[in-house]
């Protein structure tokens, strides 16, 4: 059974259903410029209006859902990374602002919004280029484990927003206090951290992924920690801008090694938070400014992304697969030729 299933799947959706895309920083980092994509639109919709923004929101993110769907068609590489996180964010916008813009938070509004977002995203993961991408199926699953706990539980006290209030419950019963921790410590952890980095990326290049593995995940740990302690302890700003420096360094290390993606992934949401905390310490008077610096962020980390990309050998939309390959026509010998199309991205 699994014998006839597989290739049926595999034939339908493409490699993504067999195995991960290679782990590129250039492409996660295209993805952080879709993220802000996404944040500059929402808040030019609040900046528009402050009583209905049903309209206002509804249309511009399906404006955007269009343009990415459009722009990934044609435009692999990071540019596809950034318009897949535009999608995948915008999508449950267009159901939130079509059911709450106007006020109502009634059980039957977030049942809306759970169940057309866990329509949207699998009619996107079957169909269209945006078929077979994870980011997709796990959107969906979330949504439907969502709609499940809002079905069973106490639906008076639920949240549009998944898993809104269990994060609330912790962050009320949590205190994570730096406050005694000190620049030398912090600049200690720093130090090791990227020591270890070195390390791993030294063995990683020797073939040694296995010895390489801890040395990469203690090292994340220790270079951004001792980053973003040191900075905080003098400002956000600084401590916003040390985030972004050491998440790219880990970033960098996981792009590089052996099938890293969930070091490359720490260090691209490291960036983000940095850029965010930057955003935050700046504290701009409008939402129309807030967008404004979001959507610089977008196009700087975009750009960024598409230079690096051919730069770090990273292939297009992730698929590093050897090409399969045919006899030329009228040929007996053992040569190969690439089938039509081999080289498209």
């Amino acid at each position: 059974m699994t014998d006839v299933i597989k290739p049926g799947l595999a034939s339908r959706l493409g490699w993504r259903v067999e195995r991960r895309p290679r782990p590129g920083f250039a492409h996660v980092l295209g993805a952080a410029a879709g993220a802000f994509t996404v944040v500059g639109v929402v808040a030019f919709v609040v900046e528009a209006t402050s009583d209905d923004p049903t309209v206002p929101g509804v249309v511009l993110d399906l404006l955007l859902v269009a343009v990415a769907l459009l722009v990934g068609l044609r435009a692999p590489g990071p540019i596809r990374s950034a318009c897949v996180t535009a999608i995948v964010l915008a999508v449950p916008l267009v159901w939130f602002f079509a059911f709450f813009g106007g006020g109502s938070t009634g059980n039957g509004e977030i049942r809306g919004v759970y169940l057309l977002s866990l329509a949207s995203y699998l009619l996107l993961y079957f169909f269209g280029w945006t078929k077979a991408r994870a980011i997709l199926l796990a959107g969906a699953l979330v949504f439907f484990a969502s709609w499940v706990a809002f079905e069973v539980g106490d639906s008076n006290t639920s949240s549009p927003i998944p898993f809104q209030n269990q994060f609330n419950t912790s962050t009320n019963t949590t205190n994570f206090d730096v406050s005694d921790t000190t620049d030398s410590s912090a600049t200690a952890a720093l130090i090791v951290g990227l020591a270890f980095l070195g390390a791993g990326v030294a063995l990683d290049r020797r073939g040694f992924a296995g010895s390489a593995t801890p040395f990469v995940a203690v090292g994340a740990v220790e270079t951004l920690a001792g980053a973003i302690v040191l900075g905080s302890n003098e400002s956000v700003l600084l401590g916003g801008l040390l985030a972004i420096a050491a998440g790219a360094v880990v970033g960098l290390v996981g792009g590089h090694g052996d099938r890293r993606r969930a070091t490359t992934w720490i260090g691209v949401l490291a960036v983000f938070g940095g850029c965010v905390a930057v955003i935050g310490d700046i504290a701009p008077s409008s939402a129309a400014a807030v967008g404004g610096i979001a959507f610089g962020f977008a196009l700087a980390l975009g750009s960024i992304a598409w230079w690096l990309a051919p730069v770090l050998g990273e292939p297009d939309d992730g698929d590093d697969a050897p090409r399969p390959t045919t006899p030329p026509a009228g040929s007996s010998e053992g040569g190969t030729a690439a089938l039509p199309g081999a080289a498209a991205a």
